[in-house]
């Protein structure tokens, strides 16, 4: 029974558990019996095409990277909220990029955004002077199944495109 509750918890998250949190939904104290149970459910999805992964904030399942290109079109990144997605596309397309100026872009949200994605693991931040320079992670590759530099074009791309379809100005005169 433990096994199964772990199993559901580990597939229902969409943020990494740590092992006090799993022991504590299972009703078990014991850590080490918790994570023997996470070991035995590793063992059985080697042959799946799922994978139960410890981060450093705890564990979580996700879909095996070579498989990850064949089915993220179904489920695509239903854990990230809008200002999160935003964020992150900011940060990449204009990578390094200083937090301040991500703020100015975005407004105060932004400080919880950035928080956020930190703890999902994909972007890291490193102290620079009074604010914080914001960076890609490897993680950030993995999730999008892409490089950061074809991701980085496509959001070029759009850009210019989206510039390109300028708004009739009679229809945006200010009154």
């Amino acid at each position: 029974m433990h096994k199964k509750v772990i199993e559901a918890a580990l597939f229902m998250t969409n943020k990494p558990l740590k092992l006090k949190e799993l022991s504590r939904i299972v009703g078990v104290s014991s850590l080490g019996y918790v994570r023997e149970v996470i070991e035995g459910l590793k063992d059985e999805y080697k042959e799946r095409g799922i994978d139960i992964t410890e981060f450093p904030d705890g564990w979580m399942m996700h879909v095996k990277q070579d498989l990850l290109n064949r089915v993220k079109h179904l489920t695509p990144y239903s854990d990230l909220a809008e200002g999160h997605k935003r964020a992150l596309a900011i940060i990449a397309y204009k990578e390094p990029l200083k937090q301040s100026d991500l703020i100015k872009i975005q407004g105060n949200k932004a400080y919880n955004y950035i928080k956020f994605l930190e703890k999902k693991g994909l972007i890291k931040s490193e102290k620079e002077g009074r604010t914080k320079t914001l960076l890609l992670t490897a993680e950030f590759e993995r999730y999008f199944g892409d490089t950061r530099a074809n991701i980085r074009e496509k959001l070029m791309r759009r850009v210019s495109e989206t510039s390109l379809q300028e708004p009739d100005s009679e229809e945006f005169t200010e009154e």
